[in-house]
């Protein structure tokens, strides 16, 4: 417990050295680019993983090890489709001017890396081995950044965004290495032969459909505004928020993690009675409410002074736009207690639209006020969605609460959002 504690700080420590050192090697406007990229990547990896790791999660718990093994050549086999369909669209928006030549070749390779690592990581968590998943996890997207933040100091010369993607690249490919002999154990040899099961893909398609739209919707409340600033403000400015929502969503990633010690005791609970899921929810609220307010104050204290010490002059002069950004990743933080309620009590289509919903205030929010506001209008829009996410949320979770009868243990499994997915 004590080693994936460590490994998780340790990860999360990394976005926000990532995030500083990106702000001061590169340019704004190459911040700005690297900032489409990892939101296109993020929605790139959804269109690949499809959520199927919510169907492979049910099936794997009661798998003999030989059904495992199959279990995961069926999920390798439609990310495999998956990510033949993404390349080809990758490759029509270079041919159209859409996507930059010069970083599409990267990008793909990151996409793979990602894809493979991420499920890796989360079939090694079903399979009851946390600490080398996080150890993937943090090859995956932690060693790589304190390494090239020693190199790009050492040798001026490699403060590209190109350097960047390359020790992305090579920090995913360390972590499928690892992920590989970490489930070496498997019974690999009994796949001769073996064929892909489509009937059982087209069934996980089906279970995982709910989740994939949640997902997107959430990736859609994310990183909606970076698309918006770049159509309507430029790619500096665009620079500049994407350095402030790298910390934020950092943050978010913490709270993601400490929901996800909560998570399994949530299921617990409901499934023995309405009075255990009230008890098992009330120190989740307050130890996600004291994590929340501390993280977010401290960040408000800190942020200027550590711009003076570095020299962040660009960024500063943006400053009130990260001011105006806290109060929505406080109530996006808190938005996981009735998310995990609503996800436990079995509520997909409950979460669902208000992901949905929330998503769609976030996209109109920022078609109004971005071309009006510019990058504040951004923040403001992403406060609004994150209360409008908060509060739908809390309303069907207080709908459950009220219940009293007893339940059946849950059948689906996934999460309502997974912290994972999001890239700063």
């Amino acid at each position: 417990m004590v080693a994936t504690l460590i490994l998780r700080v340790l990860t999360l420590a990394s976005r926000f050295l990532l995030s500083l050192l990106l702000a001061r090697m590169l340019s704004p406007a190459e911040m700005g680019e690297y900032g489409l990229l990892t939101a296109a990547l993020a929605f790139a990896l959804l269109a690949v993983g499809l959520e199927f790791y919510t169907y492979t999660y049910r099936e794997m718990v009661p798998a003999s090890p030989e059904r495992r093994t199959r279990i995961i050549v069926d999920q390798a086999t439609l990310g495999g489709m998956a990510l033949f369909a993404v390349g080809m669209a990758i490759v029509g928006a270079v041919v159209t001017g859409d996507f930059p030549a010069r970083l599409a070749p990267w990008f793909l390779i990151i996409l793979v890396t990602e894809h493979a690592s991420l499920e890796a990581t989360r079939i090694l968590i079903i399979t009851s081995r946390p600490v080398r998943a996080y150890v993937g996890v943090f090859l995956r997207g932690g060693i790589w950044v304190y390494v090239i933040a020693a190199v790009m100091f050492a040798a001026p010369s490699t403060r590209t965004l190109e350097t960047v993607l390359v020790w992305w690249a090579l920090g995913g490919m360390a972590a499928i290495g690892f992920s590989a002999l970490a489930l070496s154990d498997l019974p690999w040899r009994g796949l001769r032969g073996y064929r892909p099961d489509w009937k059982g893909i087209r069934c996980g398609l089906r279970t995982a459909r709910p989740f994939m739209l949640t997902a997107g919707s959430a990736l859609v409340i994310s990183y909606v505004d970076r698309f918006v600033i770049d159509q309507f403000v430029g790619r500096e400015a665009l620079g500049i928020y994407t350095f402030y929502s790298t910390i934020l969503i950092g943050l978010w990633s913490l709270g993601g993690s400490l929901s996800h010690q909560f998570l399994p005791k949530v299921i617990d609970g409901y499934a023995k009675s309405g009075r255990a899921y009230r008890a098992a929810l009330r120190p989740f609220f307050w130890t996600m409410l004291a994590l929340a307010s501390g993280t977010t104050v401290l960040c408000g204290f800190a942020i200027e002074p550590i711009l003076t010490m570095l020299g962040l002059s660009a960024y500063a002069s943006g400053i009130s736009v990260f001011y105006a950004m806290l109060p929505g990743i406080f109530l996006r933080m808190m938005s996981d207690v009735p998310s995990y309620a609503i996800y436990a009590a079995r509520s997909d289509k409950a979460l669902l639209l208000c992901n949905l919903g929330s998503a769609l205030v976030s996209t109109v929010l920022n078609l109004v006020l971005v071309p009006r506001l510019g990058i504040l209008g951004a923040a403001l829009a992403s406060g609004v969605a994150s209360a409008a996410l908060l509060g739908l949320l809390a309303i069907f979770a207080l709908r459950k609460l009220r219940e009293s009868r007893e339940h059946g243990a849950p059948e689906s499994v996934g999460l309502p959002t997974d912290p994972d997915m999001l890239y700063p």
